[in-house]
């Protein structure tokens, strides 16, 4: 009990903790709640920017520039042009102190630009830089008369005054490759400085880092905006504004990604924050925290219902797996409430999810339990049994997948929503399996163990038997020899007479030696023999009467049963009185048993039965030979007696 409370705890914490208090999102919460408290306005900037909200990873246009220099190569640039590269490099430099920003001839110390100098030597190095490693740092900007056209170019912008510049994206245009973005300027001669100036400024910074595509940006009033806001190539509008240098400087940090993710957690919930940092990173977890509780509540299930046997044999299908296809539900709800910040969870999709559960669960637990009871009818071997069990298991917990239909299934995503699940199903089969495999394997050595214990009872019943035996003989010659010690000068005949008896019962005892059972006919003949020997102590104070149904002797009867009983007779009930003693011995059916009843006419059992050595002697041959199917009793009234009853062979 105590587990399914602690059980039922893990799904009422689990449902408070994701449960919906409005049908909103959490990303809808999180923009209405940016939109009444505004974020930090230049980390925004760079988070909408940079990042695709899916992983951790900075869209650089070249990630060598990370740890490398960033290095410049002009191509026919004329005087105005290269001065205003120089100052927009000085710029930069002030921006960015920690990093090299030169030009590529002036950091090689010799002329390597615009020749095939070291282009096929691989192991060439430049300041300990291979060559072409060096080459991926390079931004070549190529300044080309306003005819000629450019091989190569792949997005082009035409200016108002009809210049025009192209550029050969990588990334945008053919995914990542490890190059840089070459661009050309086709300016007109009458274009101001000024405007050369910011139209060189805007490409250069552009081939710094890889604007991630935003609609939310690409509209086209973006005048005097910043020039990372859009994606898209506007040189002619924007400006170089103290955002687009906040970027820079932290894009170009030792620890951006560090800075980033302190920023988000501190101002985003925590699965937001998460999610856009790295979805993949975060899916890793919710797996991780899905197997952790799932571990948990397996062993919680499977301490409740390894034992467990209900009177109906349906329910022991039913219950156990209604409690998986719950946990499934539940952790479901747990991935999903973990990796997806557009949806929500409410109370009545829980409920939903119950009885969508339960319904599954009654298809599952109904198609196992024929098909085992099926199976159980065809007298197959173990091994195959098992093998059809193990299949049967994974068909039935995908049934209702397939009773469902179709349309359901399309709207999986295979791979990420299905498949899963597939295994987990693939998982539980083989589960099942070991599970059957073990218990009949316990099984298996639990009736070994029984037959051993049984074959060990029976030693010691044999044991104890022939213990008891060696108990009565010597009790019995005792009070035998004491007799015929008595008589000895008063009656040699009766002296004689006893010793032939006494000889004959011992003779039996010779010939039953090694032996447990007896039947009604010899054990009364021994008896008999013994009551001739008392008879002739006590004379004409004892007699005796023994009545045997004809039809029950050749009854099997534990060996030594009678006399003792008839000794107890004797020793508590004749020698107590001064007149005529009566043993009276009845044998007879009674219903299905064998009733053995001996009488005397001796003093009342006082205080519960005197037994005495001979009669525990009896309760111990009863409960030996017969366990508890056989009894023994005593009454005082009609007449004084002690019965036995024990069950016909």
């Amino acid at each position: 009990m105590k587990r399914i409370i602690a059980l039922i705890l893990i799904f009422v914490v689990t449902q408070l903790i994701i449960q919906s208090n409005n049908r909103l999102s959490l990303s809808n919460r999180v923009a209405i709640e940016n939109y009444k408290n505004p974020k930090d306005d230049n980390w925004e900037y760079i988070k909408y920017r940079l990042f695709d909200g899916k992983t951790e990873s900075v869209y650089k246009i070249n990630p060598l520039m990370d740890d490398g220099p960033i290095l410049l190569e002009l191509n026919r640039a004329t005087k105005l042009d290269s001065i205003a590269v120089q100052e927009i490099m000085e710029d930069l430099r002030a921006l960015l102190p920690l990093k090299t920003i030169e030009y590529l001839d002036d950091y090689a110390g010799e002329k390597i630009s615009n020749t095939s100098k070291y282009k096929n030597d691989w192991e060439k190095k430049i300041k300990d830089i291979p060559y072409h490693r060096l080459r991926y740092s390079v931004v070549p900007l190529s300044f080309e008369i306003a005819d000629r056209s450019t091989f190569g170019a792949k997005i082009k912008t035409v200016l108002s005054d009809g210049s025009s510049i192209e550029r050969s994206n990588k990334i945008k245009e053919e995914g990542f490759k490890r190059e840089p973005n070459s661009v050309w300027f086709f300016f007109k001669d009458s274009i101001s400085y000024e405007k050369r100036k910011q139209y060189i400024q805007y490409e250069f910074l552009r081939t710094l880092c890889f604007i991630h595509p935003n609609d939310l940006n690409s509209y086209a009033d973006i005048a005097n905006k910043g020039v990372y806001f859009s994606q898209d190539y506007v040189p002619q509008y924007a400006k170089f504004n103290e955002q687009d240098k906040f970027l820079l400087q932290k894009l170009y940090s030792e620890n951006f990604n560090e800075q980033f993710k302190e920023y988000m957690y501190a101002n985003y919930p925590w699965r937001y924050a998460s999610n856009f940092l790295n979805k993949k990173l975060t899916k890793a977890k919710a797996l991780i925290i899905i197997v952790g509780v799932g571990i948990l509540v397996f062993i919680l299930l499977f301490g409740y219902f390894q034992n467990k046997k209900f009177k109906y044999s349906f329910l022991n299908y039913f219950y156990p797996i209604l409690f998986i296809m719950l946990n499934l539900a539940y952790f479901i709800q747990i991935y999903g409430y973990i990796i997806d910040i557009n949806s929500t969870i409410t109370w009545i999709e829980s409920l939903y999810m119950i009885v969508g559960a339960t319904v599954f669960t009654v298809i599952i637990s109904l198609s196992l339990w024929l098909f085992d009871n099926l199976i159980k009818k065809q007298n197959l071997n173990f091994t195959l049994q098992l093998v059809l069990k193990v299949i049967f298991t994974f068909v039935a917990f995908n049934i209702p997948m397939l009773a469902v239909g179709k349309g359901i299934i399309q709207n999986f995503q295979f791979q990420e929503s299905y498949a899963p699940i597939l295994f987990l199903w693939i998982a539980l089969a083989f589960g099942r399996g070991l599970l059957i495999y073990l218990n009949h394997m316990a099984q298996s050595l639990v009736n070994e163990k029984d037959v051993e214990l049984s074959r060990l009872k029976e030693a010691n019943t044999q044991s104890e038997l022939k213990l008891l035996q060696s108990h009565i003989n010597p009790h019995f010659l005792y009070n035998a020899l004491n007799s015929i010690a008595g008589l000895a000068y008063k009656s040699p005949e009766k002296t004689e007479k006893m010793a032939l008896s006494l000889s004959n019962l011992f003779r039996y005892s010779i010939n039953k030696k090694g032996q447990q059972m007896s039947t009604v006919k010899e054990e009364v003949l021994m008896v008999q023999n013994y009551l001739e020997i008392e008879k002739i102590r006590f004379g004409e104070r004892l007699t005796f009467i023994l009545e045997v149904e004809k039809t029950l002797e050749n009854e099997a009867i534990p060996m030594y049963i009678l006399q003792p009983l008839v000794e107890n007779a004797i020793k508590h009930g004749v020698s107590q009185i001064r007149g005529e003693g009566l043993i009276v011995l009845e044998i007879k059916q009674e219903d299905d048993n064998l009733l053995i009843r001996v009488i005397d006419n001796g003093p009342d059992f006082e205080n519960g039965l005197v037994s005495g050595h001979g009669l525990q002697t009896v309760y111990d041959l009863l409960r030996l030979s017969y366990g508890d199917k056989a009894s023994l009793h005593w009454e005082n009234a009609p007449a004084k007696h002690i019965s036995i009853i024990i069950p016909k062979n």
